[in-house]
């Protein structure tokens, strides 16, 4: 991606929106304790901008200071868990944005694990679990175990 390209993305229930410009610095999944309690999942993967690149629009966003200095937004309305924000260190403040919030999450791709030593004990483990089309008790089996990424029938 070039500095003329905007993503854009937002809350569930659309009261707030948001659009980027220019490149991420980092797309990474992150383990840390406090990222898996923001968004209720056992790894968060935020997409990181400069916070000059970052506009929102719509509502305003509510903003937990989880830590001194670290704010993670979210909507009051829908709860929809947005960003980690803070101090980017060399590069100033940094707004990492959760990446399930862009319209097209798509055209990211993790690069990088943090906080790797608080992963949950399943992560790294080899699964054979069987993959679902939608609901498991309303849904055929499309495979067992983890896909190359292209389409494929249990």
């Amino acid at each position: 991606m070039g500095e003329d390209v905007a993503m854009t993305g937002g809350c569930m229930c659309g009261a707030i929106r948001y659009a980027t410009k220019g490149d991420a610095f980092i797309v990474g999944h992150c383990h840390c304790e406090s990222c898996r309690k923001h968004c209720g999942a056992g790894i968060s993967t935020l997409v990181g901008f400069k916070a000059d690149q970052v506009t929102f629009s719509g509502a305003a966003r509510d903003i937990y200071e989880s830590s001194p200095d670290v704010g993670r937004a979210f909507c009051s309305k829908c709860g929809t868990p947005l960003t980690w924000e803070g101090d980017g260190g060399d590069i100033g403040p940094i707004v990492e944005i959760h990446i399930g919030t862009f319209d097209n999450p798509h055209v990211f791709a993790p690069t990088s694990h943090a906080f790797y030593n608080e992963r949950l004990p399943w992560v790294d483990k080899p699964e054979q679990l069987p993959r679902f089309e939608g609901f498991p008790e309303d849904s055929p089996i499309l495979q067992h175990g983890p896909t190359d990424g292209s389409p494929s029938r249990a």
